[in-house]
């Protein structure tokens, strides 16, 4: 049966292509982008199979960095879901996974040379497969060391290629025997001045100081999928956690880029674990250098240690981190106790971008109007109407520019707003021949009204859609035309 491409698809073809792999073809053509978007989930023929890892291979050598990131996370994916599928063909075979990564290794073998962090990218990825438990079988590690292992013995790398290698290795657990074999080693990669390096190396003195923890407290862990039963050889002549706490947090304020590695991993029992990484963040460089392996480095920790907590954030202030406590801060869907004093202070600090965030954040929720952010143009209030005070909210990212949104309260800071009341202003200000025709190309979790140069945004009261009572209405302006507001008061 042929249907035409806007009719709605027939319930019935659509079950059939899911169990029927003869029936349902991934969209072959010329686009090779496309084989980002095919859907892994359906049960393929080999050949089928064959076709999307070549594809996806093939997007490897993409000039963009996002779709070839993107290309290596689907070919993960591919490999997990071609190995797990439930198929209706009879004689189907999934490729073995050893004939698949070898065609993988070869195409990231290819390409390492031409960006320097392809490897750490790739190996991150793969390497959550293979810790996770329905998979804790295939032999994804040994043969990704085995692989790392030929790419280290080959003398055509150039130094800085064989050092991404070596902290592959040391990041796939080749360096885990034990500390008395390899502690002096991972010491001395402390120093190196490749970052993934001695990030690798730090995580893995890391996980020797979680084994020896575990070994004291005679308890078995789940590592990998697996019982875990520490073994008390395997540390044996190790530092305590202290020392060697006290030593990466040294490393880290000389050379920065190895704590958040080393905190990842070790135990947090027996310690104030925020103000030991709030500590070093006191004294150590920032930003912190990105290191593919381990992307929640030990800003993020600090941030999820102090989100809600009034007195964490203050602490972060302290230290000079207002970036950090911005984002604890802002970066939350609650009004927690003390919010508000919170942002009032960080508007006060010395970080333009911390200003403007926390100045658009009491305008947003609070009905206040920072001095600091208006004297700086990112707030603007015109407070002399009737009905309802008004806020404008600037990036101030060139001279002159139409409000990123507006904000309408109604006067007072205890008073509701009405549903008519918002209503009107919404319209005086932001009227149908400037905000453009209602859209209807957007997905269906977006429940606001978007135009075709913004949206309108009524916060209610109460979770209820149909109250009449809210405490502010929001416009977004999203277009290049210019609008001022003021010119329909």
């Amino acid at each position: 049966m042929t249907q035409s491409q806007d009719s709605p698809p027939n319930p019935e073809t659509v079950e059939e292509k899911v169990w029927t792999p003869e029936t349902f073809s991934p969209p072959w053509d010329s686009n090779p982008i496309h084989f980002l978007e095919i859907s892994l989930n359906f049960p393929y023929s080999s050949q089928e199979w064959d076709g999307i890892f070549e594809g996806l291979m093939n997007l490897l050598a993409h000039e963009d960095k996002r779709v070839w990131k993107r290309a290596i996370e689907r070919l993960i994916h591919a490999l997990e879901m071609e190995g797990s599928q439930r198929s209706v063909v009879d004689d189907y075979q999934p490729s073995p996974t050893e004939k698949r990564l070898e065609s993988i290794f070869e195409a990231v073998t290819s390409q390492m040379q031409h960006e320097i962090d392809f490897l750490a990218i790739f190996c991150f990825t793969i390497e959550s497969l293979a810790k996770n438990t329905p998979f804790k079988d295939a032999p994804y590690n040994s043969l990704v060391l085995a692989w790392l292992d030929q790419l280290a013995s080959s003398e055509e790398y150039p130094a800085l290629i064989q050092e991404e290698i070596l902290a592959a290795q040391i990041f796939f657990g080749a360096y885990d025997a034990t500390w008395q074999a390899v502690g002096e080693t991972l010491l001395k990669w402390l120093d190196h001045s490749n970052v993934n390096l001695r990030a690798c190396a730090a995580h893995q003195i890391g996980e020797f100081c979680r084994e020896a923890f575990f070994c004291q407290e005679d308890i078995w862990e789940w590592k990998n999928g697996k019982h875990h039963q520490p073994d008390a050889q395997a540390v044996a002549g190790l530092p305590s956690l202290e020392t060697m706490m006290q030593l990466i947090r040294d490393k880290e304020i000389e050379r920065p880029g190895i704590a958040g590695a080393f905190f990842e991993v070790i135990p947090k029992e027996g310690f104030n674990a925020r103000e030991w990484v709030f500590n070093v963040l006191e004294d150590s460089p920032a930003p912190e250098p990105r290191i593919p392996y381990f992307p929640y480095n030990l800003a993020y920790k600090a941030y999820a240690m102090s989100t809600e907590d009034a007195d964490a954030v203050r602490r972060l202030v302290d230290i000079g981190r207002a970036d950090i406590a911005r984002t604890a801060v802002t970066d939350v869907c609650c009004k927690f106790e003390n919010r508000e004093q919170l942002l009032i202070e960080l508007g006060f600090t010395d970080e333009l971008e911390t200003i403007r965030i926390a100045s658009w954040d009491l305008a947003y929720e609070y009905h206040y109007l920072h001095p600091r952010g208006a004297a700086l143009g990112y707030v603007e209030l015109i407070d002399e109407l009737p009905e309802v005070d008004l806020f404008l909210l600037f990036s101030k990212s060139k001279e002159k520019e139409s409000p990123y949104a507006v904000v309408i309260y109604p006067k007072g800071r205890k008073q509701k707003l009405s549903r008519d009341v918002a209503q009107k202003w919404v319209d005086r200000i932001f009227p149908p021949e400037v905000r453009g025709e209602l859209r209807y190309d957007l997905p269906p979790m977006i429940r606001d009204p978007w135009y075709k140069r913004g949206y309108v945004r009524y916060h209610l009261s109460v979770e209820d859609k149909d109250c009449d009572r809210m405490d502010n209405a929001t416009i977004g302006y999203r277009s290049e035309l210019p609008w001022n507001p003021k010119e329909f008061l």
